[in-house]
């Protein structure tokens, strides 16, 4: 028994090592060291690294000779991701292979790599910078311990000039957040009566309950990630070299704007013989805060004649150059001007304009020559909030009409998790997702609070795309009454320095589905209101969403209630469905073997017999299968599907939910004045709610979803999706319009056709639609379904033309008349209330239904192919539709290689005679010199055709 007693003790001794540690050499304080460029500027992330593991911490360096395993790796990485790189250990994410990486959170591991001194290192102050360390982190320089630090988002960084040599060693211990306290196994979990894990049961580390650890759940042992648990160095390293007398912290805001003028201000302090990582924020002990001795402060003037030069350029060219004379003192000097710029270019949102950007360029000179410089890119924009339309409904209630620019905008968002479950971060991958969400139409992507304060990569690209941020920080459902408040300060105020000049930045939010007003969270937001307030007070906080007005949403329901249901919410946080990815997913991660039962997934037996299918299922429960599976049995027949099929079926029918609680929510502006669904891409493979798989492949719900988000949308305001013969079927439409220029003398075209393609009912009318932001609803009229028109689709297309032809919009539904709606007691639950949606175990099941109407014949020509990277393509077909029927669901792929693809449509209706451009952009997953990929084309009612690329 006395080793029983010893175990925990030795636990507690080990997971406050660094407390202990820490009131000497703690490293984790609230000032971020900008970077510089040049010779000032030494970048030490890449290769160059080596990695191993102990089972215990070292107490001194000398004590590493028995690192463990150690192998060359590159930094930015988890470890996980090192060792699939090194080929040590089979890719996490395929089958069941993340069981060979359990134990890597409970080891210690060791980073190392060396470099020379700096040439211009003499006189100068030098700081090693980690931009982020997961999770507990000592730091040596050659032989000397310079610190320990905890927490993962930005820091530690440490002035270390006094500590090198000609030629440096770095050494980096880092221990996993929930180091000691690793949460027993998810597959050991007895399941509850409904089959679902009993989480109640769970030991060790819990995500959603993290006590002392700062970091978010989703990569910490979250729902869907219960498998992995990151560690390591997942942000880069650098040195910057920096003179006694330096430039900190530049921020430009923009205080008006116009086409004609831009007042903007600068605020920036300047260094004198301090070492701003030494500073405090304030004191945390009881204590007056501002204290001088009697005689008051001591002010001594620094020698030499101080400038500092400021230039504006824009496609570099310089358009503004100035330059003040300051008098410095010793330690911190502040330096406030204000700047006119004429006819400025203007930073705007995707689909309102170009992002126009300027480079801002800092110098400081010291008798007229430059001593330290220091750049960033500032976009001149203004956005304001101004009230809803609609009549308040709570108690906390914000403004959540945004104008842009002087602009109104209904805006058309999305959320957003980590790239990748393990941290594995590259330009290319954030590049690939953020490119397809501009293509997309999205103007805003909120980075979820269970997520990442994420890669200076992601702000970069969106202000260079147009794409606004809403930043959580991460709390996620959880109250935090344990959080360390000097480390959560820390790393809150080193990411509102980082990312406060990003003009994409638009809102700052406390986190994801937490009650701000518990006592165990008043601290965090305290924390967080108060440094807003100071570092960055020109931006609107969320404390948290759900709030302020703001709804999240997950209703397993007909989508037409979206505007009955929540046609008084002025935003819309959060909402969806879930879908599997594309097959080739499971093809390629799962043992096909268990592509069988497929129509059982939520029979109690089937994760038995099921474990790496259900291994790759986000949060697999009743409230998540059942009503997945309903929504594909309106497209196929599920009762023993295939994983095509079913893969298929699943996105179609979440595609189909998307489209209309979109236009539903877009329908109702200026009530509701924003959408942000959940979510965009996954962070791993797996069935989930998602509209881009970890691959990069662009589901069935991202097309649906983009053909509402475009700049001029048409839409049948539909009733409802489930008829009953007899009825007459009103088919008003609604014509969401972005753009400022009005369109007058437009045609809407409604057409009802049965599943058979022919026309039964069709209405024209003229419409003049205002200058957007707006809604222009129009009457087309009323079809009445035949009275023996039972268990059969409707087929409505709705076209909108410009005066001149040229088409705008097009909509197309498929709405059900089914013998069921004959059942008065059902009608009216269903007509008059919110219903679980049925499956329709019988039919009848859309894809066969139109596979055995009119047929159709595709032709499919490759007109231009361009190679963007090494690894990347973009391809333009032209597809005409040579068949006398409408071609449905036409679907572009592209087949022989593994491959992601996001094209201009997919899923979508083709008019017979009619001819399409599409372009399509393809990310390659492997080498294509020995492989022969083609470019595909088919639809539900025309077999395939295909184009060699190598043609």
């Amino acid at each position: 028994m006395k080793g029983f007693f010893l175990i925990p003790l030795i636990l507690f001794l080990n997971l406050h090592q660094a407390e202990g540690q820490s009131k000497d050499k703690s490293l984790w304080q609230p000032y971020r060291v900008s970077e510089r460029a040049g010779q000032q500027h030494i970048d030490l992330s890449g290769e160059g690294w080596t990695l191993g593991h102990m089972d215990r911490p070292v107490n001194s360096k000398s004590e590493l000779s028995g690192v463990k395993d150690v192998f060359p790796t590159s930094v930015p990485n988890s470890v996980h991701w090192s060792y699939f790189k090194a080929g040590k250990l089979p890719h996490p994410y395929y089958h069941k292979n993340s069981v060979q990486y359990e134990w890597m959170d409970q080891k210690v591991w060791y980073y190392r790599r060396s470099f020379k001194m700096p040439e211009n290192a003499a006189g100068n102050y030098v700081f090693l910078c980690f931009e982020g360390v997961d999770y507990f982190s000592k730091i040596w320089v050659n032989d000397s311990l310079v610190g320990v630090h905890e927490g993962m988002f930005g820091g530690p960084t440490v002035e270390i000039s006094k500590f090198l040599k000609a030629d440096n060693e770095i050494t980096v211990e880092v221990k996993a957040g929930n180091w000691g306290n690793k949460a027993s196994k998810i597959e050991d979990l007895p399941r509850l009566a409904s089959g679902e894990f009993d989480y109640s049961k769970r030991k060790g580390y819990n995500p959603r309950v993290s006590g002392k650890i700062i970091k978010p759940w989703v990569i910490s042992g979250g729902s869907g990630g219960e498998a992995f648990f990151s560690v390591g160095m997942w942000q880069d390293v650098r040195l910057e070299v920096v003179p006694k007398v330096h430039l900190e912290r530049p921020y430009m805001t923009t205080v008006t704007s116009s086409d004609k003028k831009a007042d903007l201000h600068l605020s920036m302090e300047v260094l004198a013989n301090e070492v701003s990582t030494n500073l405090k924020l304030h004191p945390w002990n009881n204590t007056q805060l501002d204290h001088p001795d009697n005689f008051g402060q001591k002010f001594e003037d620094v020698p030499g004649s101080y400038t500092v030069e400021m230039e504006l350029l824009f496609d570099g060219k310089a358009v503004s150059k100035q330059n003040w004379k300051i008098a410095l003192t010793q330690g911190r000097n502040w330096v406030e001007k204000d700047i006119t710029l004429p006819n400025p270019k203007l930073w705007n949102p995707n689909g309102l304009g170009k992002a126009d950007s300027y480079d801002v360029k800092i110098s400081l000179l010291r008798d007229n020559q430059p001593v330290d410089n220091i750049g960033f890119k500032h976009g001149i924009r203004n956005i304001t909030f101004l009230p809803t339309a609609g009549p308040r409904t709570r108690d906390r209630w914000d403004n959540w009409q945004f104008v842009i620019n002087g602009r109104k905008v209904f805006v058309k968002g999305m959320n957003f998790t980590p790239q990748d479950i393990l941290l594995d971060l590259p330009y290319e991958r954030y590049r690939w997702t953020l490119e397809a969400a501009k293509k997309m139409g999205v103007q805003l992507i909120r980075i979820w609070g269970g997520g990442l304060l994420e890669s200076n990569h992601l702000y970069d690209i969106c202000d260079e795309l147009g794409i606004m941020v809403w930043q959580d920080f991460p709390i996620g459902n959880q109250d935090t009454p344990d959080y360390p408040q000097d480390i959560w300060e820390a790393q809150v105020v080193q990411n509102i320095l980082r990312l406060r000049n990003h003009p994409s930045l638009a809102i700052w939010c406390g986190g994801n589905e937490f009650n701000a007003y518990s006592s165990g969270n008043a601290t965090s937001i305290g924390i967080l209101e108060r440094n807003l307030k100071i570092f960055d007070p020109g931006r609107p906080f969320k404390r948290t969403t759900p709030d302020h007005g703001a709804i999240h949403v997950y209703p397993d329901m007909d989508p037409v209630w979206y505007n009955k249901s929540y046609s008084k919410a002025p935003w819309i946080s959060e909402t969806g469905m879930h879908s599997l990815p594309e097959a080739g997913v499971f093809y390629e991660t799962v043992d096909n073997k268990e592509f069988t039962g497929l129509g059982k997934m939520w029979e109690k037996s089937f994760a038995k017999d099921h474990p790496e299918f259900i291994h790759h299922f986000t949060e697999y429960g009743p409230g998540r299968v059942p009503r997945m599976l309903s929504r594909a049995s309106h497209i196929v027949d599920v009762a023993d599907p295939t994983i095509d099929e079913i893969a298929e079926a699943s996105q179609v029918g979440a595609g189909e939910f998307y489209q209309v609680f979109s236009e539903k929510i877009q329908g109702n502006y200026p009530v509701t004045t924003g959408l942000m669904p959940w979510v965009f891409k996954r962070h791993w493979p797996v069935i989930a709610i998602q509209l881009m798989d970890w691959f990069g492949n662009a589901g069935a719900p991202y097309y649906f979803l983009k053909r509402t988000y475009e700049p001029t949308h048409l839409a049948v305001d539909i009733p409802r999706l489930l008829w009953k013969s007899g009825e007459e079927m009103d088919l008003p439409v609604k014509v969401t319009h972005a753009s400022p220029v009005a369109v007058s003398g437009a045609k809407i075209v409604v057409t009802v056709m049965d599943d058979h393609f022919k026309v039964l009912w069709k209405s024209e009318k003229t419409a003049n639609i205002g200058a957007g932001a707006s809604v222009t609803g129009s009457r087309t009229g009323k079809f009445s379904i035949p009275a023996e028109y039972k268990d059969r689709f409707l087929l409505v297309l709705a076209e909108l033309k410009n005066p001149a032809g040229k088409l705008l919009s097009r909509s197309f539904y498929f709405p059900r008349v089914l013998s069921k709606m004959d059942v008065d007691a059902f009608f009216r639950e269903y007509t008059s209330t919110p219903i679980p949606w049925i499956a329709l175990d019988k039919g009848p099941w859309l894809k066969p239904v139109i596979g055995a109407s009119a047929q159709t014949v595709l032709a499919c020509t490759i007109t231009a192919t361009e190679k963007v990277s090494a690894d990347r393509s973009r391809i333009k077909i032209k597809i005409v539709n040579t068949g006398k029927a409408p071609s449905f669901m036409t679907k572009i792929d592209i087949e022989g290689a593994k491959r992601a693809i996001v094209a201009d449509d997919n899923y979508f209706w083709m008019a017979a005679g009619e001819s399409r451009e599409i372009s399509i952009d393809v990310l390659w997953r492997e080498s294509v010199a020995d492989r022969d990929p083609e470019v595909t084309v088919q639809s539900w009612n025309g077999a395939k055709v295909s184009a060699n690329l190598r043609n």
